[in-house]
């Protein structure tokens, strides 16, 4: 029996609605799906990185072809957390000490071990009284443009007369000042000399000296110390106490560097020093031009009547080279009194024969 047409065709539209409901429902649940997929994606297993490689930080999303949508900025390391390349040492002259003789001339090898001096004692504080005294001079000084330092000894009696005295100029040692040949006792070896009469009076100046400045930094003539002592100090010394202003009656002497100070001022300078004494002197340091040279200097004009005492000792390494000056200034035909007494480069050395040195330079006086 055939239905009628009106009714197929309102259940055909049920149908049809039916499967309209249905399809809306699918689409609304992949919707929602979707959405909550969206808010919360499933965690993923993560990956390890191969070895070497950065990691990403975590949380950062991504955006098309692999670039972070927000940028996170890498930790900056301070300048002292990031290793930097080690520079190689520069080879330089020291001015550490250094018992062997390789530093340029104006840098010599310390006299002792340590390259910061022992202060002086105290003549006053540790030692007798003297019957002389010392003093602290200054003057004042063009070629450094301030005043500098000096000690002077000044003999007994020296208040009580109107009487003019030799003078002898004593150079220290590097890195030493005016204190070292005090330090040394060259003051109470004066003193008790001219108390018990083996010694005539006389003065003594220890010139100071920046130890990085003309003391080492120069070779002679022309604004060296050579120049400071002799066109300043000396003239300074004349005209503030009473000295005996002939060559006869000035002696110059030196430990060291300035050993080798004392050699190339007199040298060039025996119109005003007629006496001589140079003690471990650094001539195996020093390089300076020819022009101020010992060894060169030793045939100049009047170097002949020089008086010249030489010293230096058995385990130095000053001992070797004062003994070819001493042969040097033989075959010159310039006598030179050399003696080698037991000892290091080293203030023991000298402390121990500071009154053979002091009956040297005032014999005759």
């Amino acid at each position: 029996m055939r239905l009628p047409d009106d009714w197929d065709d309102g259940g055909a539209h049920r149908a049809s609605g039916r499967r309209f409901v249905r399809g809306l429902l699918v689409v609304v649940l992949a919707v929602m799906i979707g959405l909550v997929l969206l808010v919360h994606p499933l965690p993923e297993p993560p990956a390890s990185p191969p070895p070497g490689d950065p990691v990403e930080p975590a949380g950062s999303d991504a955006l098309e072809g692999g670039t972070a949508a927000t940028a996170v900025a890498s930790p900056t390391l301070a300048p002292t957390d990031t290793p930097l390349p080690t520079p190689e040492p520069t080879a330089r002259p020291t001015t550490a000490p250094s018992p062997t003789p390789t530093v340029p001339p104006t840098e010599l090898p310390p006299a002792t071990p340590t390259a910061t001096p022992e202060p002086a004692p105290s003549p006053t504080a540790t030692r007798a009284p003297l019957a002389g005294r010392v003093e602290q001079g200054t003057y004042q000084s063009a070629l450094t443009g301030r005043a500098e330092r000096y000690r002077v000894y000044v003999p007994p009696g020296y208040d009580e007369t109107d009487r003019r005295y030799p003078v002898l100029y004593l150079l220290h040692g590097w890195p030493y000042d005016e204190s070292h040949w005090d330090h040394l006792g060259v003051d109470e070896a004066a003193d008790a000399g001219m108390v018990n009469g083996t010694l005539s009076p006389f003065i003594i100046i220890l010139p100071g000296a920046d130890a990085g400045g003309l003391y080492v930094r120069t070779s002679g003539g022309p604004g060296s110390f050579e120049e400071q002592l002799v066109s300043e100090l000396l003239p300074h010394v004349d005209a503030t106490f009473r000295t005996l202003q002939t060559r006869e009656a000035r002696a110059i002497g030196g430990i060291s560097r300035g050993g080798v100070w004392a050699l190339e001022i007199a040298f060039t300078h025996p119109d005003a020093f007629g006496i001589l004494g140079t003690h471990s002197p650094a001539l195996a340091a020093n390089q300076a031009p020819p022009a101020y040279d010992p060894f060169i200097l030793l045939h100049e004009p009047g170097v002949e009547s020089l008086r010249i005492y030489l010293s230096a000792g058995d385990q130095d390494w000053a001992r070797e080279a004062t003994q070819e000056l001493h042969q040097a200034l033989n075959e010159r035909g310039i006598p030179s009194q050399l003696a080698v007494h037991p000892g290091a480069h080293a203030d023991e050395l000298w402390a121990a024969h500071v009154s053979e040195y002091l009956s040297f330079y005032a014999a005759g006086w």
